[in-house]
């Protein structure tokens, strides 16, 4: 079978941007992306979590990282796919080989919207309120990201679309695990890159009124799990840096309930 000119092209591209592991480009008026696969490396921290989830039996610590990079993109692609069956917005998978994947281009990161000086607050609370009503969706119908921070997460023509999810974690925590997983990790996101309280209070409260009470009950209950580190680092919290800040912060958040 004779390649398709799409193909023809990507191959061009990926010879002319080596050593990227995705960009993208425009064909016809619209743009893609080209996403290749990438293998992640196991440094000491990962080691130290690794013997630090299993002394105090908690999967959360549990180090994620890529050894089959190969894998990880097809995995990517079974899980975009899943995900669109299903009515949650993804990217879709124009083209898919062992090699790589070429995806539509879901919109603009909210990271950067939710960052610009250009938007107004308001504005930012409506945006903020849809993303978190999506991804209390996403939980609410038996589905994890992985990773919702708000890079991984899109706007385009009115919607939030979910992207990137070559993280696995379906053999080292179960569902539950998996969307409590996601909830503390939003809300360290929001801690971590938003400067307005009052726009984390928001998106918090929006999550917090559309997640399922079950759902909502597993996340404050596993914060408690870990009252004493949050009343050995509350002290400290003017020393730390922004990572152990949003992590002390989303605590003391979950701790209200």
């Amino acid at each position: 079978m004779e390649p398709s000119p799409l193909s023809v092209r990507v191959a061009e591209l990926i010879s002319q941007n080596p050593g990227s592991r995705t960009f993208s480009f425009i064909e016809n008026g619209e743009k893609y992306w080209v996403k290749q696969p990438e293998a992640g490396e196991a440094n000491i921290w990962h080691k130290l979590m690794l013997i630090l989830s299993k002394a105090v039996n908690n999967n959360f610590f549990r180090p994620t990282v890529v050894t089959d990079p190969k894998a990880s993109l097809a995995y990517e692609a079974k899980r975009l796919r899943q995900l669109r069956d299903n009515g949650i917005r993804v990217p879709w998978i124009v083209l898919q080989t062992p090699e790589y994947l070429v995806l539509e281009d879901a919109g603009i990161p909210l990271s950067i919207l939710l960052g610009s000086s250009a938007m107004k607050m308001e504005e930012k609370k409506i945006l903020i309120v849809q993303l978190s009503h999506a991804l209390a969706d996403l939980h609410n119908r038996g589905f994890f990201h992985s990773r919702p921070a708000l890079r991984d997460i899109a706007y385009k023509e009115g919607s939030i679309y979910f992207m990137d999810f070559e993280e696995n974690l379906e053999n080292t925590l179960s569902l539950d695990e998996a969307i409590v997983r996601d909830g503390f990790l939003y809300a360290h996101t929001l801690f971590r890159k938003l400067r307005s309280p009052d726009l984390v209070e928001t998106g918090l409260d929006a999550y917090h009124r559309a997640l399922r009470p079950d759902l909502w009950d597993n996340l404050t209950e596993e914060a408690r799990r870990y009252r004493i580190t949050y009343l050995l680092i509350r002290p400290l919290y003017r020393f730390l840096g922004k990572d152990a800040k949003a992590i002390c912060d989303t605590l003391a958040f979950f701790r209200r309930f």
